[in-house]
């Protein structure tokens, strides 16, 4: 087993490489970012006070929080920003480029055949290549993970990063699952189609697909995990994902703001079908974000498991080019 790992390993050392200088890349980066950030010397005090720009009236002097604060957000909308959209990327790229190449690269170059009759089985020979690779990637994508999450921590010091919903599919565990999900679509593809270049443009549009299904699965499911809160209240909830507004008629009833109609007296008053109500917001608390990207990560994990479990099929079943 050793042998068909250091033989895995070496066959697709160039593509682990690329991945992997990508993510060192990202990763320093967004660790010297994060630096920059906290030499900004923004306070979690001054930065819960200051969620805008902290733009002072025209004429008057910038406080020394606002001052950080702009500088603060320089540095955000340049480096940070963009970084957290890369690492986004980087997992489900990765696995992709990785993915692709296990299988369908053996059989285009037709060393599949032999290698299937000098193994005791397909599935040993698969299991050889798909284990040790996949081993590499999810140490990868944990590194990744782990410096988007301190990123956003730089990002947003008031809040911490484990409790709460902002930029979760580009850290973290979700991070880790969507490239793995990626890189089993990826294995599966090549092992059916045995050619590298049709099989990566396919597991991009299937990759994609799935990704996205994955999304609104969650969003479907996500709203169970939801509370309704007053909206005057809704910004003490720091870390939460909004989902939407809401009104409260007299009768108790909610409805979303936009299926009704506003009519408002001389005063700005609501009347009519309005008057009483209140409006209140609809979110999921950041104390939710662990459970909820628990749940999700296994999904997608036990997803990436099934394709994995199709592809051993299909390589038993396969016939060499």
């Amino acid at each position: 087993m050793l042998t068909q790992a250091r033989l895995a390993l070496r066959l697709h050392r160039f593509t682990l490489l690329a991945v992997a200088a990508m993510v060192v890349f990202a990763s320093v980066a967004a660790l010297i970012v994060a630096d920059r950030l906290r030499a900004a010397g923004v306070t979690s005090a001054c930065f819960a006070s200051s969620k805008g720009w902290g733009m002072p009236f025209a004429g008057s002097a910038l406080t020394p929080c606002q001052e950080q604060m702009n500088e603060f957000h320089q540095i955000d909308a340049t480096w940070a920003g963009p970084l957290m959209g890369i690492f986004g990327g980087i997992a489900p790229v990765g696995g992709l480029l990785v993915g692709v190449a296990l299988v369908a690269r053996e059989i285009e170059e037709r060393t599949a055949a032999l290698a299937w009759s000098l193994a005791p089985s397909r599935t040993r020979w698969l299991f050889g290549r798909v284990a040790p690779v996949a081993a590499v990637l999810l140490v990868l994508f944990a590194i990744a993970a782990i410096a988007a999450t301190e990123l956003q921590r730089a990002r947003d010091p008031s809040v911490d990063p484990l409790l709460s919903f902002y930029g979760e599919s580009s850290r973290g565990l979700e991070l880790v699952a969507i490239g793995f999900m990626v890189f089993a679509v990826s294995v599966l593809v090549g092992s059916i189609v045995g050619r590298v270049l049709p099989s990566l443009i396919l597991a991009a549009v299937l990759g994609l697909v799935l990704t996205v299904t994955a999304f609104v699965a969650e969003s479907t499911w996500i709203s169970s995990q939801s509370v309704i809160v007053d909206a005057e209240r809704a910004s003490s909830y720091d870390g939460a994902l909004y989902i939407e507004q809401l009104v409260r008629l007299r009768t108790g009833e909610l409805v979303p703001t936009g299926s009704i109609v506003w009519t408002e007296d001389a005063s700005g008053n609501p009347t009519g079908q309005l008057a009483g109500s209140t409006i209140e917001d609809q979110l999921v608390p950041g104390s939710r974000h662990p459970f909820v990207e628990a749940v999700d990560s296994a999904a997608m994990m036990t997803v990436a498991g099934a394709l994995l479990v199709l592809t051993g099929f299909v390589v038993r079943r396969r016939r060499p080019s």
